[in-house]
């Protein structure tokens, strides 16, 4: 009976330690889930709620939560033209689940300009994808009468002053000008404003004798007949206003594209296999079909590059900006 006993435990024994081996090694051989899991993804807008980079990433979040298997959550953290959302994102672990909008050109003024002491610039991020290329314009009241046309405006600003709104200094709008500046001979004067409805509303009431936006600012407006828009400063007439021409066309002086881009990127050292999967996963959401009409509806023109082809375009345009830093004013 004991020799039986001995016998039975020792399977017992025997079985135990099989089954303790075996989850063991079940353990070990078990991969973790993929990015991002049941985890939530922070999407941060280095802007106020409301405001048209808010608005994109807010339409491109449930796309965006499909293509990724988890919830987006868009946190809005304003303030120092951007960089405090910015520094928000290095300030975390370089592990995909905080994302910001990359909107240039104002993030290269937050480092290009050294008087400011910020020691952190692009290279510290490492880009996804483009969402959104929302083109520079030039508008004027509909019932200007010294010019109608861009033609007739760079004619007339040639030998007269021509004070232009803009949305504030340092800014796409404040940029544009220093690039006609650069281009052509013209008497522009920048008028920075608070915000683009603050410089849409100086030439409406007549303050000031043009206004520099961008498209999404003039849609609406050209719909209500309240402005004429000159030019558009893209290398391709706009889908979202095809009527209005390009700087371009004109043919009166140097070549100028420019615009508000808006992109998105992580913290530079995240991991290969995240930065993959969340780039894929912006792409699946910014080409998405219904997305890109939807933004459209909002006068948001679609511009999807890839995550290597983003960087490129930041590195394009970041040795643009050093180039103008000294017309910028920037030291």
């Amino acid at each position: 009976m004991k020799k039986i006993l001995a016998l039975t435990m020792a399977a017992v024994m025997a079985l135990t330690v099989g089954c303790s081996s075996g989850t063991k090694e079940g353990t070990a051989t078990t991969a973790a889930p993929a990015f991002p899991g049941t985890k939530v993804v922070n999407l941060i807008v280095p802007y106020s709620a409301g405001g048209s980079s808010d608005v994109g990433a807010r339409v491109l979040q449930p796309y965006l939560e499909k293509a990724l298997g988890t919830t987006v959550n868009v946190v809005n953290l304003p303030g120092a033209s951007g960089w405090v959302g910015w520094e928000k994102l290095l300030s975390e672990k370089a592990d995909g689940y905080n994302v910001s909008m990359v909107n240039l050109p104002t993030i290269f003024s937050g480092y290009l300009d050294k008087s400011l002491g910020r020691s952190k610039s692009i290279a510290d991020f490492h880009m996804l994808a483009n969402h959104v290329s929302d083109f520079s314009v030039l508008a004027i009241n509909k019932d200007e009468k010294r010019f109608t046309d861009i033609k007739s405006f760079i004619e007339y600003a040639k030998t007269n002053e021509v004070t232009i709104s803009t949305s504030g200094a340092g800014t796409d709008d404040d940029i544009l000008l220093n690039k006609i500046k650069a281009a052509m001979d013209l008497k522009i004067t920048a008028v920075p404003m608070s915000g683009a409805s603050e410089a849409f509303a100086a030439v409406l009431g007549g303050h000031v004798d043009a206004f520099a936006g961008n498209v999404g600012d003039v849609l609406t407006p050209m719909e209500n007949k309240e402005i004429i828009t000159l030019a558009v400063f893209a290398e391709e007439r706009s889908d979202l206003i095809p009527e209005v021409p390009t700087w371009n066309e004109s043919g009166l002086g140097k070549e100028v594209t420019n615009s508000s881009d808006r992109g998105f990127g992580v913290k530079a050292g995240t991991p290969d296999d995240v930065v993959a999967a969340l780039a894929k996963a912006f792409e699946t959401a910014i080409t998405d079909a219904e997305q890109v009409n939807k933004m459209a509806e909002l006068g948001l023109e679609v511009n999807f590059m890839n995550s290597k082809d983003a960087a490129a375009y930041v590195v394009d345009q970041e040795k643009v900006m050093i180039d103008m830093a000294e017309t910028m004013g920037w030291k």
